[in-house]
């Protein structure tokens, strides 16, 4: 055998040196894809998250139309995150007299509060407690009379409450006028119930949560951050406009609600982030979930019940004007719904 044959098979293999070479590259190659692919599913989960929100949100519009009582939607909070959201159900009003405490002359018709004693004709005076606006007509002859504006409720102990003015709607005692009785002393009511869960509920994706820290509206002290504030609730009318948003919906056992509802008339903001940034913020104030580029905004027009979703700006800081800036940007997103 020839010295150039020779050298010709040695040429042919490789050693061990350009084979560990060729598995490093691989392996890098290898992570790399890995990589991505982790970083496009999570990316895909909150997207799925936003989707899935802005679809019950849609759903629950759409079962409202035409309801006299309309539908709600319930996301159902734990602390600074939440990650179930629920359809809700709006009982029909609770109906009933008055029995006393509405004032029958013009002279304490300014006041900003009455104690009343309601009685109850299509529930039991328990459920009173679920009540949070109160409106009343007048039914002494026999008819409907006038419908008044909606006040406040509070009724920890039915059936004694407490009807007040919507200082949170912009009501004011200038603005608003008692009722008063009729000839024959009685006047019904309406009250309105906090939602219960109906219909169907889900669970974001795995690894999703809304950032309730930065979810709110904004305008309002006690709004602009729902962290905190227990389940919240988006309520819509029989037209499928926003009519109220709604704090501590599912109280715990002898727990009151101290926070009335709002009409929003402005955008409600939603951010759905990874939950792993979330609970990172929480346990570190330093971590700014608003820096992400994976986070995305759902935001609901209350006016038309419209929903729309936009990606997240990412935020260099983690502040009030910061969460401005995002929210801004997050007003522009595409409309899926309306």
């Amino acid at each position: 055998m020839t010295k150039a044959s020779d050298s010709k098979r040695r040429r042919g293999g490789y050693t061990i040196t350009e084979l560990l070479v060729v598995m490093a590259i691989m392996l890098t190659m290898m992570s790399f894809m890995l990589t991505g692919a982790r970083g496009s599913r999570t990316s895909g989960n909150v997207r799925r998250g936003a989707q899935q929100l802005a679809s019950i949100l849609l759903a629950s519009q759409s079962v409202s139309l035409g309801s006299p009582t309309g539908a709600a939607v319930i996301i159902d909070s734990q602390g600074r995150l939440g990650d179930m959201v629920s359809q809700g159900r709006r009982f029909p009003f609770i109906e009933g007299v008055v029995e006393q405490g509405l004032p029958p002359t013009d002279a304490t018709l300014s006041a900003t509060s009455q104690t009343l004693r309601l009685k109850t004709t299509n529930d039991d005076a328990s459920s009173l407690v679920n009540g949070y606006k109160i409106r009343f007509l007048d039914r002494g002859q026999g008819a409907d009379g006038p419908v008044s504006e909606w006040f406040s409720l509070s009724c920890p102990m039915p059936p004694v409450a407490v009807a007040s003015i919507r200082s949170e709607n912009g009501q004011t005692s200038r603005t608003v006028l008692w009722p008063k009785a009729a000839a024959s002393g009685t006047l019904s009511f309406q009250a309105a119930r906090y939602p219960i869960p109906a219909g169907f509920s889900q669970s974001l994706p795995e690894g999703v949560a809304i950032d309730l820290r930065q979810s709110g509206y904004e305008g309002m002290a006690d709004w602009e951050s729902l962290a905190g504030k227990g389940a919240i609730a988006v309520g819509f009318d029989s037209v499928g406009s926003v009519d109220s948003l709604m704090q501590n919906v599912l109280p715990a056992a002898g727990q009151f609600r101290t926070m009335q509802p709002i009409s929003p008339c402005e955008q409600i903001y939603f951010f759905v982030t990874l939950r792993a940034d979330i609970e990172a913020a929480i346990l570190d104030p330093s971590v700014n979930t608003l820096a992400s580029d994976k986070a995305l905004w759902v935001v609901v027009h209350p006016r038309t019940g419209r929903v729309t979703i936009a990606a997240n700006v990412p935020q260099v800081a983690d502040d009030a004007t910061a969460l401005r800036a995002a929210r801004a940007k997050a007003r522009q997103g595409t409309s899926i719904g309306g």
